[in-house]
Parts: structure tokens; sequence; C-alpha cells
């Protein structure tokens, strides 16, 4: 009777467990996926889109100390503390401006003559980052739209800010280009790209969180000695599931990345795209339908949502908008070189 007790108690606890969505992620939380070659293509300034304020904490104005930089690995209840984190918000209206911008996006009419210019945008782009991003290099290289189907891809799996600044190895993850490892800024300068488009940050809040955020605008400055007249933007971090995260790799420590990342942008001249709350479930989290693996990766529906931001950002850009989506703003910087006029920023 109690061996019979044993195993319903047994059933039960791996059914609850299997309940929870939540898939065991290995201990070492970079996301390591085979690494697909970039292309090889050559074919075929600034701004900022983002409606974060009302969904992130924002970083405080004070220098993190040196020990608590790095984000342990080991320990589940790791969190940078140096970040102080917004008191909680109101889920049910963040739920609401996001699908408020999705009914935005969805709705979005140009002409043919605005989308010809929205293609032209991006026709000698590259986009730099880790395994989330290889999923859209698989979107785009099996979509019909020309617009993403041009994009050129220089990303690896557990590719990071820290490691993108190692020396070509063995040990190296360096992006592929024509076969062979090269830093990025070297790659991007041989392919000739005039846009780029990073997404750092998933395999670098696990690791130290301020040393990332020092290194960004190192390796935006190394992609500016290389290739001077490049159009730099970041796209955010997105989220895990829901109480998925692993260590320092979790939501709180990503929206308080992004946030400074935001920044530091704004400081760079350097574009940002807010990729991660519009694919939130409303409360800091990747929406469900968005994940494919139970963790952070992401579905075919979530690189829908990457096309739909891409096209808003580029006719943002050129002006095409008379209104912002929800808490986004398009910032200074490449403004006038872009035809759209004065420096200016938009918010509502």
């Amino acid at each position: 009777m109690k061996h019979k007790s044993g195993i319903i108690l047994l059933f039960s606890v791996l059914r609850a467990f299997s309940l929870c969505g939540c898939k065991e992620v290995p201990e070492n939380s970079e996301i390591n996926t085979s690494e697909i070659t970039a292309s090889e293509e050559t074919k075929p300034e600034v701004r900022i889109v983002d409606f974060t304020d009302r969904f992130m904490p924002e970083a405080v104005s004070e220098e993190p100390s040196e020990e608590s930089s790095d984000l342990a690995i080991e320990n589940d209840s790791s969190k940078d503390s140096s970040y102080e984190q917004a008191p909680p918000a109101d889920n049910t209206a963040r739920a609401q401006a996001i699908a408020d911008n999705m009914a935005v996006l969805n709705s979005m009419q140009y002409t043919d003559e605005q989308m010809a210019a929205i293609n032209d945008f991006y026709s000698n782009s590259v986009f730099v980052g880790d395994s989330v991003l290889l999923g859209f290099r698989n979107y785009a290289a099996k979509s019909e739209d020309p617009l993403i189907h041009q994009m050129n891809f220089l990303a690896a799996g557990s590719l990071s800010l820290h490691n993108s600044f190692w020396p070509v190895s063995d040990q190296s993850v360096h992006p592929l280009y024509q076969g062979q490892q090269y830093p990025v800024w070297e790659s991007i300068q041989m392919m000739g790209a005039n846009r780029v488009f990073l997404f750092y940050g998933i395999n670098d809040v696990g690791i130290g969180m301020q040393e990332a955020l020092d290194l960004y605008p190192q390796l935006i400055a190394k992609i500016r000695e290389y290739s001077p007249d490049a159009d730099i933007t970041i796209i955010s971090a997105t989220y895990t599931l829901k109480d998925c995260g692993k260590g320092g790799l979790n939501n709180d420590n990503l929206a308080a990345f992004n946030a400074s990342v935001r920044d530091m942008a704004a400081q760079n001249n350097v574009g940002y795209i807010d990729m991660a709350n519009i694919l939130s479930d409303g409360a800091g989290n990747l929406a469900p339908e968005y994940c494919s693996d139970g963790f952070l990766h992401e579905t075919m529906s979530a690189y829908d949502v990457w096309r739909l931001m891409l096209i808003r950002y580029a006719a943002d850009r050129l002006g095409f908008n008379d209104t912002p989506l929800q808490n986004m703003m398009i910032s200074s910087g490449a403004a006038a070189s872009d035809g759209t006029g004065d420096n200016t920023v938009i918010s509502d």
C-alpha cells in the first residue's frame, strides 16, 4: 500500500512540474545552438523606437559597485542589487497598451512608393547577435518578402558582448563570414553594410551586467572605427517566459539592462528598437505564444512581430507616420540625414 502511494505521489509531482511550462536550462545560462554561417551576400541614423517608459524600471544613477556587478549563474537567487526595480505597475494597462500598439502595427498602410523606400532602407543592412537572432535569420531565409529576405546576418549561438572581444581561436564564437571567424566589426567592414542592427544582452546579464554595459559603447566605437559611415541601431534583449530565468539571466535584470542600454543609445547617437515589450505578456515576461522552447527562444509568430516593428521603424525614420505608438519615441540623431526634418523627440 505504501509502495502504491509513493508511485502516485511521484506521478503527481512530475505532472505538476510539466504543467509549469518551464524546461530545465543547462547550468551554463548562455544559449548554445549550432552556428549558422552568416550570409555572404553584400547586396541586396539616430532615433529611438521605444515604448519602455511605461514598462521598464529605470536604472539608478549611482555607479554600480564592482562587488555587485557580476551576476552568479550558479545562484538562482542572484540579482544585481545596484539596479533599483520600479514598483509593480498596472499590468492590465500594460497589456492594453501592447494590444493597442499591435493593432497599429497590423493596420499599417503605406503606398507602393513608401514601401519601396522602406525596402531600400534595409537593402544593405546586417543584423548581429545571438541564437534568438539566428531564429530571425532562419525566418528571413524562408520569407518570400523581399524586404526581409534581403537582410544579412552575423549571428552565433552564445554570442555576447563579453566574447565579442575575444581573440579569434578554437574557443571563440564569433559569427562566421565567408566560412571564417572574424570580430564582428571586421566582418561588417568586409560586407560593406551601411546599417547595423545589434541584438545583445541575453548572454551577458548572467555574467556581469555592468561590464556588459561598459562593453556596449566600446563595441559601437569599434564598428564606427572600421565602418565610420554605418548607421547603428540596438534592438532590446527580449525576455524569458515567466519564472523561467536562471540565476542572473532573469527578466528583472533584462529589463534593467534594456533601460540602461536605451539611455546609452541616446547618448551615443544610436537608434533603439524596443522589441522586448511588444513581445511581452504585459508583466515583463515573454508572452507564451511567442516562445518556442519553454525558455526564451521565439516562434515564427514572434518574428512576424519583428518584421512589423522593423517596417514601422523604417517608416518612422523616413517620416511616413504622423502618430507614434504609445510610449514610442523617435529620437534625434540622423533624422536630418533621413530627410525627416529637425532633430526632435516625439512621445505621447
